[in-house]
């Protein structure tokens, strides 16, 4: 699983297309694109209600339903308000285009922070200013993505369909590559830009290869283009010295190609923090075995049977954790946090999950079940559940350590009872010990 796989779940009724006086007031972005998403917001003063004028009967569009400064009765603006829109996209760039839109009317302090933390809080991303032309390119240039993807646009289209279709003039090639480095963060080790540059590049991601190669922004030197957008799920990288002493690096890629994996032997050259030379020297099929070796690491879980009823837990961990990524299943929620930051990547071994601080899965059979990748990750997980306000109906009753990951092939089975599926798929039994 990965954070493609995930969607941010955003609720709110989509409001009609803005009238009246608009006036850009701030906008940022996440410098995450090199991660393949990033999030924008753009925030404008002074917008009319739609409809407020030709009809002032029409609902206000408030989110909470709670009454905007100068509304008349319940949830209705007497002609002539206006407040402002906040504005939300989150941008996936290798399958979907814009994702997600959520728009907030006036200043609900409560409600913009929320949705902030939904949209950005598992980026592990910085923010960016940006002009009123640099979101309306980027908002312009996405949606040829969903297009190109034959995906539709997130609803409340009409909210933002200003931004598609009123004119910004001319996009110069130079100036389209100084807005693309506003979005990206620049490698600080020559670890991180290859572990970036290959998972762009089996990606098929065009615009990032050429910004983290040599001559990028002049089209030069740019490597052979991969052949389908696909997943790098590891990655290991060690220094070479040739005769003359000149060093490169020689990478072993894990890459996930639909259902099927490939070993990528490659090796890449670096010149001023950027790639100077690719060539891939060998490209070959695994079998899943050989897979699963690959990919093998430990998995610490930890299960708890919930003595409340689980949508109760599952309203407090929405509550409190925002920022995580969440997934309704056959037979629960699935909660995936992330690092504050996306430092993994600077390391000679990349693991397309190192960036997952835990997971947290509340099922409908009243079970909790925690796991992580390491011993202190699972002991704070567990501390943190110590704090939550149902902690007093929760009993542990089982703790596991596996050779290899377990724990996504539980979530996409049919069961709630991680005890019962260990029990069959491993023939194992607690118990036993």
């Amino acid at each position: 699983m990965k954070k493609s796989d995930l969607k941010v779940i955003i609720g709110g009724a989509a409001g009609a297309a803005p009238r009246g006086d608009r006036k850009f007031v701030s906008a940022y972005a996440t410098n995450s694109r090199l991660m393949g998403v990033f999030a924008l917001y753009i925030h404008w003063e002074h917008i009319t209600y739609p409809g407020m004028k030709a009809n002032p009967s029409l609902p206000c569009p408030s989110l909470s339903g709670a009454l905007l400064p100068g509304a008349h009765g319940p949830g209705f603006p007497i002609s002539g308000d206006m407040v402002d829109l906040h504005q939300f996209f989150y941008i996936e760039t290798t399958e979907i285009g814009i994702e997600t839109y959520k728009s907030i009317w006036g200043e609900e302090a409560i409600k913009l922070m929320e949705t902030e933390q939904a949209m950005t809080g598992g980026l592990g991303a910085g923010k960016v200013d940006l002009t009123e032309r640099d979101v309306r390119l980027l908002i312009r240039e996405y949606a040829k993505y969903n297009k190109k993807f034959g995906e539709r646009l997130p609803d409340g289209e009409a909210e933002y369909s200003f931004l598609l279709n009123e004119p910004v003039g001319e996009l110069k090639d130079s100036e389209w590559n100084t807005l693309f480095a506003k979005l990206c963060i620049l490698p600080r080790n020559d670890y991180e830009l290859i572990n970036y540059f290959l998972m762009r590049y089996f990606a098929a991601d065009n615009d990032a290869v050429r910004y983290l190669t040599e001559h990028g922004h002049q089209g030069q030197n740019a490597p052979e283009p991969w052949r389908t957008p696909d997943t790098m799920c590891l990655n290991k990288i060690r220094t070479h010295r040739d005769d003359d002493g000149n060093q490169s690096y020689i990478c072993e890629s894990l890459v996930e190609s639909g259902v099927s994996h490939r070993i990528v032997v490659s090796e890449i050259g670096v010149v001023g923090g950027r790639v100077s030379g690719f060539r891939i020297i060998n490209d070959f099929a695994i079998s899943g075995i050989e897979t699963a070796m690959k990919l093998e690491r430990p998995e610490f879980i930890t299960v708890y049977e919930i003595f409340t009823d689980p949508e109760k837990a599952m309203e407090h961990l929405d509550t409190r954790y925002l920022s995580a990524m969440q997934k309704d299943t056959d037979a629960g929620r699935l909660y995936l946090r992330f690092n504050d930051n996306n430092d993994h990547m600077g390391h000679p071994v990349y693991r397309l999950n190192d960036d997952v601080k835990g997971m947290i899965y509340v099922t409908d059979e009243a079970q909790l079940v925690l796991a992580a990748y390491s011993l202190p990750l699972i002991h704070r997980l567990e501390r943190e559940a110590q704090g939550w306000p149902f902690c007093r109906q929760l009993l542990p009753i089982a703790k596991y350590e596996f050779k290899e990951d377990i724990f996504y092939d539980f979530v996409r089975s049919d069961t709630g009872d991680f005890i019962h599926y260990v029990n069959d798929v491993c023939d194992f039994d607690p118990e036993d010990r």
